[in-house]
């Protein structure tokens, strides 16, 4: 369906991104939807919505909080 539409696709799982991006479809994952709102208003701070998911036990890198922390500077 997704290749139909030209929506995107949400996927975090790395294995499951790597096929999708195989097929030619458009990705973001949970982060991209968070920057997403954070531009939109719709949350203050991705950075700190990503930090509480990772401290519920979300998987997140440290070096991707990193780079959103990077991209506020």
């Amino acid at each position: 369906m997704a290749s139909e539409t030209g929506y995107k696709i949400v996927v975090d799982d790395s294995k499951a991104r790597r096929v999708a991006q195989n097929m030619g479809l458009k990705i973001t994952g949970t982060i991209g939807i968070l920057l997403r709102a954070e531009r939109s208003g719709l949350i203050e701070s991705a950075e700190n919505k990503a930090r509480e998911l990772k401290n519920k036990g979300f998987y997140i890198s440290d070096e991707l909080l990193e780079g959103i922390a990077r991209l506020k500077r």
